[in-house]
């Protein structure tokens, strides 16, 4: 069964949407008050296989990246924080909106999503 029927095969991640990210990168960080957006389309991709889920995964972790303003390259702790809950918000996000099983499981696989 292809998981892509009826789907729009297109996530946009946006900084500003993720749940209040944008505030919360904003008080640790000045330009994390520019909104980013990343739109990820999967259209070339078959949810059915194991390594199309996986590269859809991986397409999703760079555009979480991406859209919450790379990772800080200093060890300021509370920006580091703000990223990361960014990051994840925004990893979180994609996967619900894809709305694959496959790609759930691959999600709830990974280790330390948490940290």
């Amino acid at each position: 069964m292809n998981t892509q029927l009826n789907r729009f095969n297109v996530i946009t991640l946006t900084l500003t949407s993720l749940l209040g990210i944008g505030a919360a990168m904003a008080a640790a960080d000045a330009q994390a008050a520019d909104a980013q957006s990343v739109t990820v389309s999967y259209k070339d991709l078959d949810l059915s296989r194991p390594a199309d889920v996986r590269t859809l995964y991986k397409r999703i972790e760079n555009a979480a990246a991406s859209a919450c303003l790379d990772a800080p390259t200093n060890m300021d702790l509370a920006r580091h924080l703000a990223w990361k809950r960014c990051y994840s918000a925004a990893v979180d996000s994609a996967v619900m909106q894809v709305r694959s099983p496959e790609l759930l499981a691959l999600y709830r696989s990974q280790p330390s999503r948490e940290s």
